[in-house]
């Protein structure tokens, strides 16, 4: 079986929770590096949460799609002439990643208030 490929098999382990707390320190360190402006170290944890989240996006029916938006959003960073324009930048991957993370079931989860599964 390749790299990428659908599988058959079930992990008898189950790494989401790990994941999830990996996630959670990396979007931890984010805010830090927002409110410090380090703006470097920003660009480096964002790439590490795509790393966390790529298996998952694998896993998706727009794949390429959402692989083709992250290249996008990278280049754009890299091309960033101002602070203001990096910081701008940024925030459209933060954002993007967040999006992907709750897609995949590893972020927040919504309900209607209504729904009897509401507690």
């Amino acid at each position: 079986m390749q790299y990428g490929e659908d599988s058959k098999q079930v992990s008898k382990y189950n790494d989401a929770s790990f994941s999830i707390s990996r996630l959670h320190e990396n979007w931890l360190r984010c805010y830090k590096y927002i409110r410090s402006g380090n703006f470097k170290a920003w660009k480096y944890e964002l790439d590490l949460i795509w790393l966390e989240l790529f298996p998952d996006i694998l896993r998706q029916d727009n794949k390429e799609q959402v692989k083709k938006k992250n290249m996008v959003l990278r280049k754009n960073i890299a091309i960033s002439k101002s602070k203001s324009k990096l910081f701008f930048n940024l925030m459209k991957r933060h954002e993007f990643l967040r999006e992907i993370q709750d897609s995949s079931g590893k972020g927040g989860v919504y309900v209607d208030e209504d729904d009897e599964a509401f507690e």
